[in-house]
């Protein structure tokens, strides 16, 4: 991957998208305060996009340094420092305490988990009580992509082979079975999505009961 040319795409003929998606997280979790975990999180664009519209502290977890150093800076460019830091690390293994965070966010990492049920695993085990999870990945709307598309284009820029191959990721990500693997996990409470803008799990653990 190109880090520096997929970045600058993120942060700005993508970033409706992201925008999109934090608008999306919000109303449907409901979570706007405590801590947010963004998984996978690449040079932090969806977490970014959720620290403007909350209150949410951010922690920006990848197993890439090149691109945490790219999600440092933009937490410097947006004024986050306060809010927001970068853990490296994997998913499959996630250095956080049990229970720790109350939101966790992925857009786009999933289909490169190569253990996604003990990916999803880990992600219910950071959950604090009361805490929800929203993971997959998409592109935005139809209107959305249809919008980047025609700036693409605008800008002479070549779609992305990967997006085109049967075997790419986002094909991989739409022919796994979420359901049976969430099932399998033992996780108790989850929904997955499939739409117009991508394939979605949402996840809860909730408080015990006194």
């Amino acid at each position: 991957m190109n880090v520096s040319r997929y970045d600058e795409r993120a942060r700005g003929l993508n970033a409706c998208m992201y925008a999109y998606y934090a608008q999306h997280i919000k109303a449907s979790t409901g979570v706007t305060r405590g801590v947010c975990l963004d998984a996978g999180c690449g040079g932090g664009y969806l977490g970014l996009a959720l620290a403007k519209i909350t209150d949410l502290n951010l922690i920006f977890l990848d197993v890439s340094s090149a691109m945490l150093e790219k999600a440092d800076a933009h937490i410097v460019e947006d004024g986050l420092q306060g809010k927001a830091r970068t853990l490296l690390g994997d998913v499959h293994r996630i250095p956080l305490e049990d229970g720790s965070v109350n939101l966790v966010i992925s857009r786009g990492s999933i289909p490169f988990w190569k253990d996604p049920e003990i990916a999803l695993k880990e992600v219910y085990r950071v959950l604090a009580p009361g805490g929800k999870a929203f993971v997959g990945g998409g592109r935005g709307t139809p209107e959305i992509q249809a919008q980047i598309a025609a700036a693409m284009q605008a800008r002479g820029i070549e779609p992305s082979r990967d997006r085109q191959r049967r075997d790419g990721p986002c094909n991989r990500m739409m022919k796994r079975d979420y359901n049976e693997i969430l099932q399998k996990s033992g996780i108790p409470q989850f929904h997955v999505t499939k739409g117009d803008d991508g394939m979605w799990i949402q996840m809860e653990k909730f408080k015990e009961k006194p």
